[in-house]
């Protein structure tokens, strides 16, 4: 059986607005902290490359998140 992705209404809206947060955060971090200070941790996050964050982003907020959320509230 293939995988569907099957999320509530609240569940879209909690998962984009986390979604768009955090790559709010990170263009943040890249564009002012990192041009400042090199040798700060998010630099090294953000050096990774913005698009293993993005996929990393959208893994947990699409995936994982909702799933454990769930878990939770059973």
């Amino acid at each position: 059986m293939p995988f569907k992705l099957r999320l509530s209404a609240s569940e879209w809206r909690f998962a984009l607005t986390s979604f768009a947060t955090k790559v709010s955060l990170f263009w943040l971090s890249e564009l002012v902290i990192c041009q400042w200070d090199q040798e700060r941790w998010a630099c090294n996050v953000v050096g990774k490359g913005f698009i293993p964050c993005l996929i990393t982003f959208a893994l947990m907020d699409l995936l994982v998140i909702p799933q454990i959320r769930r878990l939770r509230n059973r």
